[in-house]
């Protein structure tokens, strides 16, 4: 059996000093021009061949400026499956890049379904490929799964995940506007729907715990939703938050705070803040025009930001 997924986690961001996943979000009209071969009209007139040209070129790129300052990158596998055959291809090549440059890699796919089909998505984006198949080829160290069909439906991906050393992030509390509508629902004990959730997720997280005394059964927790994160680390006290809604969505590093503990037990994920801070007026005037030069900076930047918090 591969060494613990939370294990390994931890490594990295004790190694790169920081808690920070991030979020590779290619959108094409975001993109900087730089990375579009012979300009970027193809790409934008519906090319799906430019357009994933350009996203390899830009994510390649992002990939090797982040990689000395945070442990975890976190595909969204839509943007990638929009382009279909050719998109998907690129999406596990990209992973592959990832892993060479010593980063580990979230795949943000949300998955959930029931018996044999849910078995089917953990082999497809858990399981690793025989060496025969390809050695061009990477799944992600863990993926977000949807436990909306009940935790029945988790078993494939646990069993899965367990069998290849990788991670789970469950949906438990998301940063969207709307998400309060059913996930903040008062049960008839006065629980939210997800603190029940978060306690069931509990008893699953036990049966992956690895030698740092973190369990491999992460949640996703918005890093918006302070008004529940104290509840919710309680209720999990050995899963590792995955906090996305850093930065563009409004979340600061003060608002993570009480995800941690001790140091640990968190990642807090960034995409379009980092992605494209050369859009970012601040940063511009920070860093200049280089979109490259802005993207690390914002990195530092975020990386400092965590940093004051944790430290006090």
């Amino acid at each position: 059996m591969s060494e613990n997924f939370a294990d390994r986690l931890i490594g990295a961001i004790e190694k790169k000093g920081s808690p920070i996943c991030v979020g590779i979000d290619p959108i094409i009209a975001s993109m900087p021009d730089a990375v579009f071969r012979g300009g970027r009209e193809k790409a934008d007139g519906g090319d799906p061949q430019a357009a994933i040209d350009a996203i390899f070129e830009f994510t390649t790129r992002v990939l090797k400026i982040v990689a000395p300052h945070v442990p975890c990158v976190k595909f969204q596998s839509a943007y990638f499956e929009q382009y279909h055959w050719e998109g998907v291809e690129a999406y596990y090549n990209l992973i592959q890049e990832a892993a060479e440059l010593g980063l580990m890699v979230i795949g943000d796919v949300k998955r959930g379904d029931i018996g044999s089909t849910a078995a089917a998505y953990a082999a497809g984006h858990l399981a690793e490929p025989e060496m025969s198949a390809s050695d061009e080829m990477a799944t992600p160290d863990a993926i977000t799964v949807n436990p909306m069909l009940g935790l029945d439906t988790l078993e494939p991906f646990v069993k899965t995940a367990g069998e290849f050393g990788k991670g789970l992030f469950v949906l438990v509390r998301t940063s969207n506007a709307g998400s309060a509508e059913l996930q903040d629902v008062k049960l008839a004990d006065g629980r939210t729907w997800s603190e029940m959730l978060a306690e069931k997720l509990a008893t699953v997280a036990e049966g992956l715990v690895g030698g740092r005394g973190w369990s491999s059964l992460g949640a996703v927790v918005g890093a918006t939703q302070t008004h529940t994160m104290i509840s919710l680390r309680q209720r999990l006290p050995k899963s590792i938050f995955l906090l996305p809604g850093y930065g563009t969505q409004g979340a600061t590093a003060e608002m993570t705070r009480h995800a941690f503990r001790d140091g640990l037990g968190a990642l807090v994920s960034a995409s379009r803040s980092i992605l494209y801070a050369h859009k970012d007026a601040k940063i511009a005037a920070k860093y200049g025009t280089d979109w490259e030069r802005c993207v690390e900076g914002a990195v530092i930047e975020m990386k400092q930001d965590l940093a004051g918090v944790l430290a006090s």
